[in-house]
């Protein structure tokens, strides 16, 4: 099988990303800063055929919508300001947020996403992999390691075993490259 030389438009397939969005207390200050300005470039780059939804954890995971909406620029405005005033503070804890990610009722013919962004200061690697690892045919995993002292083996391992990609930024200036 080979691909296309071009690929048109109505060849791709709709996509939808879930964002899950740490906001404990470790991501306090410039860590949820940049996380917030990485969230209002990749909402503001998702077109009007795609969805999304955010995942929001700390010492609980709270959903913005029940079902993934369509990137719709009201959508996307809205979206933005939902995470533009969230504040850090309290627990990690990871694997809620994934097993909701993972509940999340799927729409048919769109293929899913989920993006993590998090400093990753959490002990429940292994988990968090064994749930990625059974859920692979439900979506990949792009996860964004923020701030300093980030968990790189958290990072890169949910990135390895989903067959995505791992990112890390410390600063403003890298959160719109990455």
């Amino acid at each position: 099988v080979q691909p296309p030389k071009v690929v048109r438009k109505e060849m791709v397939v709709p996509r939808e990303y879930i964002f899950v969005v740490d906001i404990s207390g470790s991501m306090s200050g410039r860590p949820l800063d940049i996380s917030k300005e990485m969230m209002n470039n990749l909402l503001s780059g998702l077109g009007e055929n795609e969805y999304f939804n955010i995942m929001l954890f700390a010492g609980t995971a709270a959903v913005y919508k029940e079902q993934s909406i369509k990137a719709t620029p009201q959508n996307i405005k809205e979206g933005i300001e939902f995470i533009k005033y969230q504040r850090g503070g309290g627990g990690t804890e990871l694997m809620n947020a994934l097993e909701k990610v993972y509940a999340i009722p799927k729409k048919d013919g769109v293929s899913r996403s989920v993006v993590v962004l998090t400093d990753g200061y959490v002990s429940v690697e292994e988990e968090a992999f064994d749930l990625i690892a059974k859920n692979l045919d439900e979506a990949n995993v792009f996860a964004f390691g923020i701030g300093n002292g980030v968990n790189r083996y958290l990072i890169e391992g949910m990135a390895k075993v989903s067959q995505g990609k791992a990112f890390f930024t410390v600063d403003m200036n890298q959160a719109k490259y990455k």
